[in-house]
């Protein structure tokens, strides 16, 4: 059923456990009444819960509207609509730019044709324009490194034009993969109207997961080329054969597919780019439950998706530095300077941010359906930054019921090479039920 719609490769995915979910936003909620989805991530319960509620969807993190808004509401688009996207978006300034990297895409193509992993690995290493303009760290690949980046500005073409060629070409993606990332950008901001802009951007953040050659296809860092010893990965050629040589074009196409064939209740859906004080502050009041599922580790999601909020944003961003044994340099995962960093992620701000949320639901006479997976203490999980324990306690402070029911055996998707993967809890998540009923 399309209702269960996977939209990204995501951290803690929801996906399999939505009918779970439903159910139990069933028991509490009044017939007729909507629901929000507070940390609305890839949009997978917001889009579940659609099914039978008004949903209002939120989350900080602007890559994460675009989609709900895509997987929620209406659009009007015909198959004619979007062959004449591909028409126009394939136009002089598409050709200009494929011309200008045409020197690394070149070299990239010919890498993997021939197997050559040293060069792939340099790729992998050194392959940022942006963050060789930055450092200006010497590889043999500085050469054509600065002949690509003079030919963009000898087409005046070194803005957001070339963004994703220029940020994350030939380390995230390959070169001719972000060129038409970018290409599709900006026939989606040239030629796309407003009323419809976001169901052809999120077909665009799905493809660029789909995409992306990293182990887990997320963003927190690319592959890592290299063993402990310096020696190069095998990895390194067979993740480029597989995820650099897809067509954009031909995914992008099947996700814009995807996204306007999806079935839609006509029911008003809002979506919200916002923290979740403000959310709840402003709720509409036919909302009466709301369903939770914030990060609980000290990984934060921000790390893990920055590619696709700057792709939605288009802002050509400052880049994040790190300093190591008196050396700074760019951060390896090329990570956006103040990206977003949630409380819920920080041990010494989480139980306040758990008090905030419990008491907002609570003063509007809403129910709160909280997500949390559970830590084996026996176990290599990462420590949740709040207990089990504290959560109940605190819920209890702010409402009359809180019941913990059990998804059953379940694990996570962590998106990590087996290799670092992490033992989950046989049950890997609860919700936490919480109501005010006498």
């Amino acid at each position: 059923m399309d209702y269960n719609f996977r939209t990204l490769n995501y951290l803690g995915s929801k996906l399999r456990l939505l009918d779970f979910i439903e159910a139990k936003v069933m028991d509490v909620t009044p017939k007729g009444a909507g629901v929000c989805d507070l940390f609305a991530g890839s949009g997978c319960v917001s889009r579940k819960l659609s099914r039978l509620f008004s949903v209002v969807s939120c989350d900080v993190q602007a890559y994460s509207k675009v989609i709900c808004n895509a997987l929620l509401n209406r659009f009007d688009i015909t198959d004619n609509m979007i062959d004449d996207f591909f028409v126009v978006s394939n136009n002089e300034s598409a050709n200009a730019l494929r011309e200008a990297f045409y020197p690394l895409i070149d070299l990239e193509e010919s890498a993997i044709k021939n197997k050559n992993i040293e060069t792939l690995t340099c790729i992998l290493e050194h392959g940022s324009i942006e963050v060789f303009n930055i450092e200006h760290n010497f590889s043999w690949l500085s050469d054509k490194l600065t002949d690509v980046y003079n030919n963009l500005k000898k087409h005046r073409l070194n803005d957001i034009r070339s963004l994703a060629s220029r940020y994350y070409g030939g380390v995230y993606f390959s070169y001719r993969q972000a060129v038409e990332i970018d290409i599709l950008l900006e026939g989606i901001h040239r030629f796309v109207g407003d009323k419809n802009r976001d169901i052809f951007l999120a077909a665009l953040l799905s493809t660029a997961s789909d995409v992306v050659d990293t182990v887990g296809k997320h963003f927190a860092q690319p592959i890592k080329a290299r063993d402990s010893k310096g020696n190069i990965k095998s990895t390194v050629y067979n993740k480029a054969v597989k995820d650099k040589t897809v067509d954009v074009a031909t995914r992008y196409r099947e996700w814009l597919i995807k996204y306007i064939n999806l079935a839609k209740r006509d029911c008003q859906h809002i979506t919200m780019n916002v923290d979740y004080v403000k959310c709840l502050k402003t709720l509409p009041d036919n909302i009466r439950t709301v369903y939770a599922d914030p990060p609980y580790t000290r990984d934060h999601y921000s790390r893990y998706y920055h590619v696709l909020e700057t792709l939605t944003l288009r802002d050509s961003p400052r880049l994040s530095t790190v300093t190591n044994y008196g050396s700074t340099h760019v951060s390896n995962g090329i990570y956006r300077e103040n990206r977003y960093q949630s409380p819920f992620c920080i041990k010494s701000k989480a139980p306040e941010a758990f008090r905030k949320m419990f008491e907002l639901v609570s003063i509007t006479g809403r129910n709160l359906l909280l997500s949390y997976s559970p830590y084996d203490e026996t176990k290599k999980t990462h420590p949740r930054v709040v207990s089990m324990q504290l959560l109940t306690s605190l819920a209890k402070e702010y409402f009359n019921n809180v019941e913990i029911v059990s998804a059953g055996s379940f694990k996570h998707n962590k998106l990590n090479s087996t290799e670092y993967l992490l033992d989950a809890s046989d049950e890997a998540e609860l919700l936490i039920v919480c109501t005010n009923n006498d």
